[in-house]
């Protein structure tokens, strides 16, 4: 076991599109619409609790009879458990679960559990993110430190061991982080940021003193109830999301979608930050627990109920899960399940190449997936629906040496002024100009910096937002973009 030395803090600037984040510059920012949504729910046997709910929406429910998972469509499996109650509980797949107990680090699976090997010298665990059973990717939080793992190694960080006893790490659906390897940590009532890998760093960013509720998100970033109003931390400080519906009680966040409780109201904020009342067949008990995922849908708890929100933009993803890091020669195929009327299909794309799509309407399965090259990959799934257009994107890691950058074309066909800027003008100004609200970037050197974010955004349909009065950029404006990217991005 190694010990890794932080260098010096660094600032972490944070950056996101949009419009309407905050109270600024749209009055209907915050005012809900209401939506449909179906709802199905069970009572909960007595002493029975939510402990956690894995990325495509499997909930894991614990009580005196033990432990069980629940699936969407409400059937319920029993988890052999060799361990008399879990302290933590990290939904992982639709079939398993890391669990801390009995001072032991355990895969709960439908087959069973059994214990993950640890070195005796970690100490007892506390919380866990990741894999651990991979060589890399992972992070615990024990009596004795916190240890990643890398390269096959437990590396324990320096870091004051009076905030082991409280720390926390804020996971994503059970990932450490997203494409950047930054996590939030929460410790003595404190929000820190841990930045691994070469430039490793661990520095305090806010207090969460007041605090009743948080999550991260690679989207939104990392979110928190304050006295019943919303807030997210930009980097530097605490900024109000909008929401006009009431004092919020309870919150989630899973995928760039945030949920909020209004006693017994539940509210769902979707991709383009346009917020939602949901309207569903349940009885008017007050919510005590809201829990979301990142396939779109969320489990509640009301009223001795354990209730399933299936809401019309959920699709899962069987074969594949948020943030996951596979091998390289890992063999892939995906199944997909989503709206099911008949005038339902689905369009797939690896990286921005067309997959095969096979099956009936709302269940297909995904192929074309060949050897892959270490680095991130995005799975991009759109959805054509009567009234709905459901979009998704799994991103995944390959390990692995990923290959150098491609050379930017000695001879550039695109450049910004001549090209870029007139599109930015056209789709971008309204909310990333001088008088947007969003941040600016309409010089050469801040659309620049944010070219590649921004070629993802436009090519996937989440820029321009849906609620904005900009139309979508047409292929032909988004090869150009691609086109300047690929070329180096050329003033």
């Amino acid at each position: 076991m190694l010990e890794l030395r932080l260098p010096r803090p660094w600032l972490v600037l944070v950056l996101l599109f949009g419009c309407g984040d905050a109270r600024l510059g749209n009055s209907q920012a915050g005012v809900a619409t209401t939506v449909s949504a179906v709802a199905s729910c069970e009572t909960l046997a007595e002493g029975e609790s939510l402990m956690g709910v894995s990325p495509e929406g499997q909930a894991w429910v614990e009580g005196n009879g033990g432990m069980r998972r629940v699936s969407p469509d409400g059937s319920s499996t029993p988890i052999d458990a060799r361990f008399t109650r879990s302290d933590e509980l990290v939904g992982w797949d639709a079939g398993s679960a890391f669990v801390v107990g009995d001072n032991t680090l355990w895969r709960a699976t439908l087959d069973g559990s059994e214990p993950v090997s640890l070195p005796p010298e970690l100490g007892k665990p506390r919380f866990v993110c990741g894999d651990p059973r991979n060589a890399g990717g992972s992070f615990l939080v024990s009596t004795r430190g916190l240890f990643e793992r890398r390269e096959g190694a437990w590396l324990r960080w320096a870091i004051p061991v009076e905030l082991l006893e409280s720390m926390t790490i804020r996971d994503l659906q059970g990932a450490c982080s997203g494409e950047e390897p930054v996590m939030y940590v929460e410790a003595a009532q404190s929000l820190w940021e841990a930045r691994y890998g070469d430039a490793a760093s661990f520095r305090e960013l806010a207090d969460v003193s007041e605090m009743t509720a948080r999550g991260a998100d690679v989207r939104i970033g990392f979110v928190a109830l304050r006295k019943g109003t919303l807030v997210r931390f930009d980097g530097s400080t605490w900024i109000e999301i909008a929401f006009d519906e009431g004092s919020v009680t309870a919150m989630s966040v899973a995928d760039g979608v945030l949920w909020a409780v209004v006693g017994p109201e539940l509210y769902r904020r979707n991709r383009f930050e346009k917020w939602e009342r949901l309207e569903t067949a349940t009885w008017p008990f007050p919510i005590t627990q809201v829990e979301s995922y990142a396939a779109g849908g969320a489990w509640l708890v009301k009223g001795g109920q354990l209730c399933h929100i299936a809401h019309p933009e959920t699709i899962r993803v069987d074969g594949i899960r948020p943030y996951q890091r596979l091998r390289k020669e890992a063999a892939l195929s995906f199944d997909v399940s989503g709206e099911d009327t008949t005038e339902t299909t689905l369009g797939a794309r690896l990286d921005g190449q067309s997959l095969a799509v096979s099956g009936a309407p709302g269940r297909w399965t995904v192929s074309g997936v060949n050897a892959l090259e270490p680095g991130w990959h995005s799975l991009t799934l759109d959805i054509t629906a009567p009234f709905e257009r459901p979009h998704r994107v799994v991103k995944f890691v390959v390990e692995g040496a990923a290959g150098a950058p491609p050379q930017p074309n000695p001879d550039p066909t695109v450049y910004w002024e001549t090209d870029i800027r007139p599109i930015y003008e056209a789709s971008c100004a309204v909310c990333h100009g001088e008088s947007g609200n969003q941040t600016f970037l309409g010089s050469y050197e801040a659309f620049s910096a944010l070219g590649r974010r921004a070629l993802e955004l436009v090519s996937s349909g989440e820029m321009p937002p849906a609620t904005s009065a900009v139309e979508a950029l047409t292929s032909s404006e988004v090869s150009l973009l691609e086109t300047w990217v690929q070329e180096g991005m050329n003033p």
